[in-house]
């Protein structure tokens, strides 16, 4: 008998990210809009899954950054040049 597989909240991340770029192909900002962003297009259930804060949410893409290559989209973390050094991140579906 196959037990089922866990959903992890790498996964939930992942889909989410990947449903958010069907709509928006190129989006840049910074880790407080994407999670805003993630929490509108994903249901009420599984928005109690996803990270907490920003930065819970940053380690979680960055453990499925390479998840996200495969499926060829660009995802590339940088700080903006003025004298905030606000964080970002750039996402593109290739």
């Amino acid at each position: 008998m196959m037990k089922d597989k866990m959903v992890t909240k790498e996964d939930l991340v992942l889909v989410a990210v990947l449903d958010f770029l069907d709509k928006h192909p190129n989006w840049i900002g910074t880790m407080t809009a994407l999670r805003k962003r993630l929490l509108t297009n994903v249901s009420k259930i599984n928005a109690r899954y996803l990270p907490g804060s920003p930065s819970a949410l940053r380690v979680v893409m960055n453990k499925i950054v390479n998840r996200l290559r495969c499926r060829r989209i660009s995802v590339k973390f940088g700080r903006t040049s003025d004298r905030t050094r606000t964080r970002f991140v750039k996402l593109t579906a290739c």
